[in-house]
């Protein structure tokens, strides 16, 4: 786009917006005050049709958003009442699962045999014959294994390189990073080795893992390991189901309870309901007394050694992060070597600007061609990133923020050994000030998100970006939440009746069943009280609408 065109649907654009009144976070059928029905917000399907052919034509490369952002009115006529942003692709997560790396290298014993990935049949089916290696020594099956050529661990964990970190720890899946939940499993043998020479054996905040106090999450996670769901609601080719009570979720419940039987979970898990999932037992999480736990990314590589008790930890503690782990080792076919596919990951739906009805009588033509102009790469790049040295050098500031900063772009453009483009930030993400380069701060346009055409540079350290690729290992598809968003008063009143009473019920039950005090036959029957399956019907609804949309393109 030419500088001169560019320039007046920014300027302009920007100025229509200022006069006229918008309502952020609305839009939706569900939404929860109902502003389109009751009249605040403007029917913008004209503005729309007229004026945002990138916005439409976005949505026609992804159809599966079409649902999430349209309103399909009782006559069959697609209406918009509000403009979303749009994530490209996953959003570069916070938090995942977290582990300690030193604890391996100290206290796990390299297995005699290792997945090996050069063999025909791995190559073939994604793993070996028998899994884990005990079952496949047992079976006398170690097709798909190999020698293991590592006999000890060497870890240096204040490397002076840009992870941070040197060793040669290789898993039992062949990989240097964990991969399998007996991979895990292997782990916490390790950790039980380190909690136990520490003199914690008795101390209930010191622990291999630990799980949400429900016993579960009902985003999916480590749930969804076992074969794919949520314990809940879920989605899978079209068609949503309760899984609650499905062999996957069964097959979850048996790791947990096989995990708390050995003492590798948190025994106090189900007390811990005032923790959030991400910042369970923080004190232990802190004081270096666990294992792996799902924490947030500012807890990576050494930035508990201020905090361990412990005096060895002070010095090598270091943490990274991992993907969820492949079942291996529970339940049956239809459990195991499944990619995980319901996660917590942001919706790329984002939030949602409303017009309010005062603004019919404004001339709307360039707040619209503006909006539509964020769904480019290059209108993405300005509200995400700032202006490039060309735009910046064609207008005046007062004040200039770039030229206080010593700056003559928001960003650079680099190419790296991949050959995608880069774009790095000119100021570091850690500044409070990076986001006042961004264009502007609406929640219209484009999220973008680093894909195999480019990458976004924002000074994330090595060992982060490490972390995040282990975090959006696997894409959440399996999550019903963007559904439930869609939902219409009525809907939303019925579908919460039967939520609620399940949530309850799988609160007080779940951890039961995972301590060995409640049989899985008998927390399935107290299922059949709150019939879960006549929910599915509301959510059902909406998937059809994006699978009509999807066969459409």
């Amino acid at each position: 786009m030419k500088n001169k065109l560019w320039k007046k649907i920014l300027t302009v654009g920007l100025l229509a917006a200022m006069a006229v009144t918008m309502v952020a976070g609305c839009g939706g059928k569900g939404d929860s005050g109902d502003k389109k029905e009751n009249g605040v917000l403007m029917d913008i399907t004209e503005y729309v049709e007229k004026y945002m052919p990138n916005y439409l034509a976005y949505l026609d490369a992804n159809p599966e958003l079409k649902p999430l952002v349209q309103v399909k009115e009782e006559d069959g006529s697609i209406h918009y009442y509000a403009i979303y942003g749009l994530a490209e692709g996953i959003e570069e997560p916070w938090q995942g699962t977290c582990y300690r790396r030193d604890w391996v290298a100290k206290y796990a014993e390299p297995t005699e045999y290792v997945w090996d990935w050069e063999s025909d049949y791995i190559k073939e089916n994604g793993h070996p014959a028998v899994t884990p290696l005990a079952k496949a020594e047992k079976e006398k099956n170690l097709e798909g294994w190999k020698k293991n050529e590592v006999t000890s661990f060497e870890g240096n964990y204040n490397a002076d390189n840009e992870l941070g970190y040197e060793d040669n720890i290789i898993f039992p899946s062949g990989t240097s990073d964990p991969l399998t939940i007996s991979d895990w499993e292997w782990m916490f043998e390790a950790f039980e080795k380190a909690i136990d020479e520490r003199g914690w054996a008795n101390d209930s905040g010191a622990y291999c893992t630990t799980v949400y106090y429900m016993g579960f999450m009902m985003t999916g996670d480590l749930v969804s390991s076992f074969g794919g769901g949520t314990g809940q609601y879920c989605v899978k080719d079209g068609e949503v189901s309760f899984d609650g009570n499905s062999e996957n979720f069964k097959a979850y419940l048996e790791c947990l309870n096989a995990w708390y039987e050995k003492g590798w979970l948190d025994s106090e898990f189900n007390t811990r309901a005032g923790d959030i999932f991400f910042n369970i037992n923080s004190a232990g999480i802190a004081q270096g007394k666990i294992g792996l736990w799902d924490g947030q990314s500012s807890r990576l590589g050494t930035s508990i050694r201020q905090t361990c008790q412990n005096e060895e930890d002070v010095k090598d503690a270091f943490v990274m992060g991992a993907a969820l782990p492949i079942n291996d080792v529970y339940g049956g076919e239809g459990q195991m070597y499944k990619e995980p596919d319901a996660l917590y990951q942001a919706s790329r739906k984002g939030t949602a600007t409303g017009i309010t009805t005062k603004a019919e009588d404004k001339d709307l033509a360039a707040l619209f061609t503006f909006f539509d102009w964020t769904y480019t790469h290059e209108g993405a790049l300005v509200i995400r990133n700032g202006l490039n040295e060309e735009q910046y050098t064609s207008m005046e500031f007062d004040p200039d923020f770039y030229a206080e900063r010593n700056l003559k772009s928001a960003y650079t453009v680099s190419t790296d050994e991949d050959g995608r483009t880069v774009y790095s930030r000119a100021i570091d993400s850690s500044d409070p000030a990076v986001n006042a380069l961004n264009g502007q701060r609406m929640s219209v346009g484009l999220g973008m998100q680093s894909s195999d055409e480019y990458r976004l540079d924002t000074g994330t350290p090595a060992l982060n970006r490490k972390a995040v690729e282990q975090w959006t290992k696997y894409l959440n598809t399996g999550s019903t939440m963007d559904y439930t968003e869609l939902l219409n008063v009525e809907e939303t009143e019925a579908y919460n009746k039967v939520s609620t009473a399940l949530t309850d019920y799988q609160s007080q039950n779940v951890p039961n069943v995972i301590k060995g005090t409640m049989s899985w036959e008998d927390y399935v029957k107290g299922l059949e009280n709150i019939n879960p399956d006549s929910a599915v019907e509301y959510l059902q609804k909406y998937v059809e609408l994006t699978n009509t949309a999807r066969e459409a393109k």
